[in-house]
């Protein structure tokens, strides 16, 4: 049986093993249009346990990561609006039991959209996040899509620009 496989259910929208901690991100009830509301799970020798406070919204479409059993993310969609300030990413820093929208540092006058093309990771021991952007050409030519890497120094809360870094 794969890691990521165990004990997973109907409403099971993410799940890992990292070490010995096992977490879920459930789906708990439909909200309203196409989002959904949204805890994590832990296991203890009793079954899964909710360990989050107060459930998130999440669009259904929504992907979630942990990078280690305190470090999480719930992107509610890829597609996140400048002027909503990029609202929709948020991290959780102690396993789920609260989360908070991380803040992204970007502004650019030519674009309404910042796409998040995957999941936070680690390179070299810097927390990243791939994004795009759709923007006009320079030369007013046409558009044109731009890779953007995010770097965050403070487990995911804030994200800035690698090129500000």
């Amino acid at each position: 049986k794969h890691e990521n496989e165990h004990e997973a259910n109907e409403n099971t929208l993410y799940n890992i093993k990292i070490d010995n901690t096992y977490l879920r991100v459930q789906k708990y009830d439909n909200s309203l249009g196409q989002n959904q509301l949204v805890g994590v799970e832990k296991k203890t020798k009793a079954g899964y346990e909710t360990v989050t406070e107060e459930l998130i919204t999440v669009s259904k479409g929504a992907r979630f990561v942990f990078l280690n059993k305190d470090l999480g993310f719930a992107i509610s969609t890829p597609d996140l609006s400048k002027q909503n300030n990029y609202l929709g990413f948020k991290v959780t820093q102690d396993g789920g039991r609260t989360f908070k929208d991380c803040v992204i540092n970007y502004d650019n006058p030519n674009i309404e959209t910042l796409t998040v093309e995957g999941v936070p990771y680690y390179e070299k021991d810097k927390l990243k996040l791939h994004c795009s952007i759709y923007q006009i050409k320079k030369d007013n030519s046409g558009y044109e899509d731009v890779d953007l890497i995010f770097i965050s120094n403070d487990n995911g809360l804030t994200w800035n620009s690698e090129k500000d870094n």
